[in-house]
């Protein structure tokens, strides 16, 4: 069976047109923020007898936050790109891009994005080892 070249050209773009509309539908919701594991070691060279090395590429998009958690270890961050704001027990402090944080471990804290812009944070954990 032969289909006509303008029914076939018609039928790819409707096809390409639902496969959009499903994409954009499927990607609606909440912002949220991401992790992308850039590394994940455990090694004997630190302090404690085995050390989790986990290091994050996280981003987070306009209007999003981590919710209010802690590291078991210690943590640094360097702001990549855009604005966060983070709150714990001592207040609330901006971090903005270029700068390096040291966060301890146990440091309850929650980080939020209250700019229009993505931000973006390289995040190196040491966590006991497990």
């Amino acid at each position: 069976m032969r289909v006509a070249r303008g029914v076939r050209g018609a039928i790819v773009f409707a096809a390409g047109v639902l496969t959009g509309a499903a994409a954009l539908a499927w990607g609606a919701g909440p912002p949220r923020m991401s992790a992308e594991v850039l590394l994940n070691i455990v090694t004997d060279e630190l302090r404690w007898a085995r050390t989790n090395v986990r290091v994050n590429l996280d981003t987070w998009e306009p209007g999003s936050e981590t919710g209010s958690h802690r590291h078991p270890g210690p943590a640094i961050l360097y702001v990549l790109e855009g604005e966060l704001e983070e709150t714990s027990a001592s207040g609330a402090r901006t971090l903005t891009a270029g700068q390096v944080v040291w966060n301890g471990g146990g440091l309850l804290h929650n980080v939020r994005n209250r700019t229009e812009r993505s931000a973006r944070v390289l995040a190196l954990h040491l966590d006991p080892g497990r």
